[in-house]
């Protein structure tokens, strides 16, 4: 009974293992059908006879799940135009039963007329199998089978002949009548020709038959640089023309190139007699204006001269430089030239602000500009006239500016006093110092017993002072101080120069010079600038207190001295 239990037990547990090992067979069996289906790959096309550049589509499926870049398309590149993959997988299961498949759906469209081959493409282990396309012409291409998408560039240009230097403008239209993406415009090019694109792209959409199309516009100017016969390289339109085929859920981009005829272009070199800067242009205009533009005007009272100049077709680095001698009678403020272009014409504009300086006439000198005229190919000369004016008296403040002025503040102007001798005495002007003197003479005559002498003095110092004549009614420094807060920038500079003159030596002249400069350069300059009087008054009130610091301590000095016993 022992043997007979021991045996039933091991037989049910080898009955055991032999229904897990056949499960694990029939396992295996189902995962290598599942395999051995997934390594089925299949490649069809939507149509496989077209016309040159007509989109079709092409579709590569794998039963699995695999790496959607596991696809190569790159063996199209020789005779299709394709765009980017649309790529989708998944996994369904029904009954018990897992299908998975990765799917790609391509554009595609052929690049010249033929029969060509779209490849095998190989994917993990497994290939898909060839496919012949038919190209055929279309309506919509040239004589070589070549595909014409709806895009014309044109071209435009001044002349063909020209002189080293001269300026001509190249005119490029693009007309555009399909989807583009990339799209960009090459410069015309040339040795020997300097090329530059002027102004912004002009656009507009014309409706032409029905369609409506983007129209480009752009301009180039073109410059010679040296003589001889010169191929002009037309200007080159590229980029990509967007397609798509219904339901195909993938875009197409087919490159593009448009390139206008090249030109021969013939430069002339400069003729020898010719003299002067080397202008050559079509036409050259020179203006001017005068504001007030009448004949007399007074000392400080500003002057405005505004030239214009017009080149045609000229590079702004080709415009001259107007360099006027002006007479020291006058100081003259340059601001910086103005450029802009219209109409084909650099125009640069130059301001000049004239301060008279000076009572009495006044020459104002003219300019004239030598030019080569490649019209008639003659030098010609373009002039505006200079001005004769009659400089009048200014105000007080300006007035003083031709009167002597003292070059050293403690030196004592020099008065010749009659005795009643007949002889000559010179006294020493100190301007206030006579009264202080004559003050302290006064009380130094009282404690002493010379005192007839003393008076005798006296009374000459404060004659000498009498017959004194102030050279301004207003000291400088309270009248520049006065003309900042009137924000009379003329009677500013007058009152500084008459100050700088009696104090060249002062430590803060420079800084009030600089400080003068920049008013001025506010008030004046072609866009005025903000500027901010605090800065001035708060120098001139610094230099001020110095002075008076600088006084005080020099009247105690000499004022005390005569009180102190000699030794």
């Amino acid at each position: 009974m022992k043997m007979m239990k021991n045996y039933t037990l091991r037989s049910g547990y080898n009955r055991r293992i032999l229904q897990f090992l056949w499960r694990l067979l029939t396992i295996a069996a189902l995962t290598q059908a599942s395999i051995v289906s997934a390594a089925q790959a299949v490649a069809t096309v939507s149509k496989n006879i077209v016309a040159v550049n007509e989109v079709f589509q092409l579709t590569i499926s794998i039963d699995d799940n695999v790496n959607t870049s596991a696809l190569d398309l790159s063996p199209l590149e020789e005779h299709f135009s394709y765009g980017r993959p649309n790529v989708s997988s998944g996994t369904t299961m029904i009954n018990g039963s897992v299908t998975r498949s990765t799917e790609w759906r391509v554009a595609l469209a052929a690049k010249e007329i033929g029969d060509f081959t779209i490849p095998s493409f190989r994917i993990g282990a497994t290939t898909t199998e060839p496919i012949t396309i038919t190209s055929l012409k279309s309506s919509n291409t040239n004589d070589q089978g070549t595909a014409q998408p709806d895009i014309t560039v044109d071209q435009d240009i001044d002349k063909n002949q020209l002189y080293v230097g001269e300026s001509i403008r190249y005119t490029v239209r693009i007309r555009i009548g399909e989807q583009m993406s990339k799209a960009t415009l090459i410069a015309p090019s040339g040795d020997g020709l300097d090329v530059k694109q002027i102004g912004d792209d002009r656009q507009a959409e014309p409706v032409l038959n029905g369609r409506r199309y983007l129209v480009i516009t752009r301009d180039y100017q073109i410059t010679a640089t040296k003589p001889g016969t010169i191929l002009l390289r037309g200007a080159e339109f590229r980029g990509n023309v967007v397609k798509s085929g219904r339901g195909f859920g993938s875009t197409l981009r087919i490159p593009v190139e448009k390139q206008t005829d090249n030109l021969e272009l013939t430069i002339k070199d400069k003729p020898a007699s010719y003299q002067g800067l080397w202008l050559p242009t079509q036409d050259l205009q020179l203006e001017q204006q005068w504001q007030p533009d009448n004949l007399e005007v007074r000392v400080g009272d500003p002057l405005t001269r505004t030239i214009t100049l017009r080149i045609k077709n000229a590079e702004q680095s080709s415009m001259p430089n107007l360099a006027l001698q002006y007479p020291d009678k006058v100081k003259v403020y340059n601001e910086k030239p103005v450029y802009s272009t219209v109409n084909g014409y650099t125009v640069m504009t130059l301001k000049q602000v004239i301060l008279p300086r000076e009572r009495g006439e006044l020459e104002l000198p003219p300019l004239s500009i030598n030019w080569w005229n490649t019209e008639t190919s003659q030098q010609e000369t373009s002039q505006v006239d200079g001005l004769a004016i009659t400089v009048l008296p200014g105000d007080n403040i300006n007035n003083s500016l031709n009167l002597p002025l003292r070059s050293e503040p403690s030196s004592a102007a020099p008065i010749a006093k009659e005795t009643g001798a007949g002889n000559i005495q010179v006294v020493n002007d100190s301007g206030y110092w006579p009264w202080l003197t004559a003050l302290f003479a006064a009380l130094w005559l009282i404690t002493t017993a010379l005192w007839l002498k003393a008076r005798a003095a006296s009374r000459q110092i404060v004659a000498a002072v009498a017959m004194k004549q102030p050279v301004m009614n207003v000291a400088p420094l309270a009248g520049m101080k006065q003309a900042v807060k009137d924000n009379s920038p003329i009677k500013v500079q007058a009152y500084y120069r008459q100050w700088s003159q009696n104090n060249p030596d002062n430590p803060q002249q420079e800084q009030l010079r600089q400080a003068v400069h920049a008013m001025m350069t506010a008030h004046f300059s072609k866009q005025p600038e903000k500027w901010d009087s605090a800065k001035l008054l708060q120098l001139i009130q610094s230099i001020g207190l110095s002075e008076k610091t600088a006084t005080k301590n020099s009247t105690t000095t000499s004022a005390l001295a005569p009180l102190v016993p000699e030794k």
